[in-house]
């Protein structure tokens, strides 16, 4: 028992020591060393009637930005048009004071949150979502009962001696203001329709002037199109990348999950997903089949099959295992670029790490091979060691990799050997290991012929019903006694090419008998024939990346 605990506290430290490493370098929120104040909301401008209020051209909301309980901010908000993502959602757009406040207050541990008060006097949650250096949005779930702004009414200025006014909501009582600056609240011109919306006031000059900013609905338009809010082309998440000029605001308690993304190499989540429990899709850390803890591994594993792979190896096979497949990954400084399966074999009387080149191929020219990367080899429960490219084949996607510490208790896999050639066999197992805590994945399968759909053209290549995950690139399939049949890829489906073990014996055979070199060397032809593409990563909600008019009707209604 004590062991088991020390063996806890020894990997939650492990897992501390890491985020604090991703914090240190990527900046870390301050402490909170002087209490905030509560805000004082002054009373503005004069009471709107309910009468004249009915005849105002959209809703005027309050927001307000809290710390726990206290109210620590609030200006006025404008309901925008429906959206049409399947979930319902209610936009507001706002002044970009009111992000600019939220990041000034941030600290560890804060709880930052923007609550949205109604006309009717009803209080909902809403997300800081969007926003530049003149405008912001929040957003609040369901569609709530307001009157949205026609932000593509052609309205027109009034002249300079014309008169305009701005609304605003009080947020502690609610009431509907008019004045002649309000931030967040929509102006109006002489003939009462909105013409723009207040984004900052306050004094200028030895002479203390007063000055008021507002952005004219032509250009509110413009930035809301930009964010993609209004009339967005697409909503899937696929690919997304935020509009240039346009941020958004990592939510209370996310900041480590955002380091970690980051830490990663992955693509920083879009607007809502975070907040509303999406996915990053096709990542390294999803696991396959049935997952192997090794030796004195503190915690309970989950299984992601029932086929008790494990058990119908036999216990030499499955040791054999454990000592010749390691997780690999490469770096760029200290962002991670790729994660995969590797797989130790005899290299002129040395150890080495068979390898999928998708660990080391350039991201913008998959022709080309990245040499800025930095390699590490990881065999649990703690050797780790730095890596170096030796031999690749962009054409069969296949690396040497050399490891620069002798690693110990090892059982590196003879794959020249002639004696130990297997036949392939029918019934097959696909391994791969887990690049965070080191656990062995593995699925079973039967070899099946190549068919058309398979996205890796490589006519060499052959195919299993092992189901795999990204993890598991670069990694052995086996028979059930242990032997080495291939190497394992991914292609986004529920089959698993692999690159037969006597193609990948013909292409290194006539490097086998060479030491390795002391720098890169490319021993493949020059044009790269064959394409090995990756599944991307992408974010995944369900309904806020689903078109709520997608699935339209077509033919003709039965009488």
């Amino acid at each position: 028992m004590l062991r088991y605990r020390a063996r806890e506290e020894a990997l939650s430290a492990a897992v501390k020591k890491e985020c604090d490493a991703e914090e240190e370098h990527y900046g870390r929120l301050p402490d909170l060393s002087v209490p905030c104040t509560t805000f004082e909301e002054r009373q503005f401008g004069h009471l709107v009637t309910s009468d004249i209020a009915r005849d105002f051209p959209c809703t005027v909301v309050s927001l307000a930005l809290f710390d726990g309980d206290m109210m620590l901010y609030a200006c006025s908000g404008i309901p925008l048009p429906h959206g049409r993502s399947k979930l319902e959602l209610t936009r507001y757009v706002t002044s970009a004071c009111l992000a600019t406040e939220y990041i000034s207050k941030r600290y560890r541990d804060d709880k930052l949150r923007i609550e949205v008060r109604l006309p009717n006097g009803q209080k909902v949650d809403g997300f800081l979502e969007l926003y530049n250096r003149h405008i912001a949005i929040v957003t609040s779930l369901g569609e709530q009962n307001v009157h949205s702004v026609d932000v593509e009414l052609q309205a027109v200025l009034p002249s300079s001696d014309g008169e305009m006014l701005a609304a605003g909501r009080a947020f502690r009582s609610g009431c509907l203001m008019a004045a002649k600056a309000v931030l967040g609240g929509p102006v109006l011109g002489e003939d009462k329709r909105i013409i723009g919306m207040n984004i900052d006031f306050g004094h200028d000059g030895p002479r203390d002037i007063a000055y008021v900013s507002f952005l004219p609905l032509t250009l509110l338009c413009r930035y809301l199109k930009h964010f993609r809010i209004l009339n967005p082309k697409e909503i899937h998440f696929r690919g997304y990348l935020l509009p240039s000029g346009v941020h958004t605001i990592v939510p209370s308690g996310s900041m480590k999950r955002i380091n970690r993304i980051k830490h990663y190499g992955y693509p920083m989540p879009p607007p809502l997903v975070l907040q509303l429990n999406g996915e990053l899709l096709n990542t390294f850390e999803e696991c396959f089949g049935e997952s192997l803890a090794w030796k004195g591994y503190p915690f309970n594993i989950r299984c992601c099959s029932n086929q008790g792979v494990w058990m119908q190896l036999r216990k030499d096979v499955v040791k054999d295992i454990s000592r010749r497949v390691v997780s690999i990954a490469s770096f760029h400084g200290y962002e991670r670029y790729f994660v995969c399966t590797g797989l130790l074999i005899k290299w002129h009387r040395r150890t080495v790490v068979l390898t999928s080149t998708s660990l080391v191929r350039s991201c913008s020219n998959d022709e080309e091979i990245d040499n800025a990367l930095k390699i590490e080899v990881f065999l649990p429960p703690k050797q780790r060691a730095s890596g170096k490219l030796e031999f690749y084949n962009l054409n069969y996607n296949i690396a040497i990799v050399s490891v620069e510490k002798k690693f110990i208790s090892i059982c590196p896999e003879d794959i020249f050997n002639k004696d130990s050639t297997p036949k392939l066999s029918r019934k097959v197992v696909a391994v791969g290991r887990e690049s965070r805590k080191g656990l062995l994945m593995a699925s079973t399968g039967e070899v099946k012929r190549r068919d058309k759909d398979c996205k890796l053209d490589c006519k060499d290549l052959k195919l299993s019903t092992c189901k795999i995950k990204k993890a598991g690139i670069g990694g052995p399939l086996i028979s059930f006694d242990g032997s080495f049949l291939g190497m394992n890829f991914f292609d986004g489906r529920m089959l698993t090419p692999f690159l037969p073990r006597s193609k990948i014996v013909q292409v290194l055979g006539s490097k086998i008998s060479l030491s390795l070199p002391s720098e890169r060397y490319l021993f493949s032809v020059v044009s790269v024939l064959t394409r090995w593409p990756v599944p991307e990563l992408y974010w995944y909600h369900g309904l806020l990346d689903v078109d709520r008019n997608f699935h339209k009707h077509i033919g003709r209604m039965l009488q």
